[in-house]
Parts: structure tokens; sequence; C-alpha cells
């Protein structure tokens, strides 16, 4: 039993199979080439740049994909921000949202993409077709 176990996830790598884990990653860039988001972190300064992916770590199974920002803490989860639905399909696995900023060249700033004046925590939660599939807590900093 051990043998075939171990054939098995041998064959796995080889064959490159893996099983990734639901998340949401939010970072400053973009790597085209994997199409990930790279530097990744939980808390921004306004001014930072800020890309969001949704990893689902298989294939939707749901018909849409709605991520919602809101003001406070996970714990303490406050007012809606702002919220962005899309439809999606069973043959994607990742949902990146990205924005190009209107102030400069690039993609949005943290300031830019949650939509607050203020520095403070920030709720991203992202459902599939009404059901919450997951939330993460971050921070948004002065500019030092």
């Amino acid at each position: 039993m051990k043998k075939w176990l171990f054939a098995m996830m041998i064959a796995c790598l080889f064959a490159g199979c893996s099983v990734e884990e639901t998340a949401i990653v939010c970072g400053r860039e973009w790597n085209p080439a994997l199409e990930v988001v790279a530097d990744t972190m939980s808390e921004f300064e306004m001014r930072d740049p800020m890309i969001v992916q949704f990893r689902y770590g298989k294939n939707f199974d749901f018909a849409t994909l709605k991520t919602t920002f809101y003001e406070g803490t996970i714990a303490h989860k406050g007012e809606k921000i702002w919220d962005h639905e899309v439809a999606v399909s069973e043959k994607m696995g990742v949902y990146t949202l990205q924005g190009k900023s209107r102030h400069h060249s690039g993609v949005m700033n943290a300031r830019e993409l949650c939509r607050k004046k203020e520095p403070g925590p920030v709720v991203i939660e992202v459902s599939g077709d009404g059901k919450v599939l997951m939330s993460k807590q971050i921070l948004l900093t002065k500019n030092r």
C-alpha cells in the first residue's frame, strides 16, 4: 500500500498535478507569464498598486462570482463600500480583479481599488451564486 501511494505521488509530480487551496491573494505586482499576483501582502500603503486574485483550487462550480469590499474587520464587518459581479464558467478556476488607474499609468492603487479615502481595515469577500466562498482582511495605511 505504501509503495502504491508513493508511486502515485511521484506520478502526480511528473504529471504536474497540484491541488491548490481556495484563497484570496492580494499583491502589488502581476506576473503575466504565470498569470498570478506577485509580491503578495495583507498591508498596503494607500498609494501601493493593488491586484486581487481569487483562486478556487478547482474549476468554478457556479455561474456568477461577486467580489465585495467592506469597511472594518472580518469579526466586525461594517458598511459595504462596493462590489463587482461577473459571469464565470466551469472552465475557469481563477479570477483576477485589477483596474487601470485614472490618475497615473499602471494598475489602480489600493485607495482606488478599495474606494477608500482614509486608511483602515478592509474586508474583501468573494461569493459564488450568493454563497460566501472566502473572506480576507487587509489593512490600508498612510503613505510614508
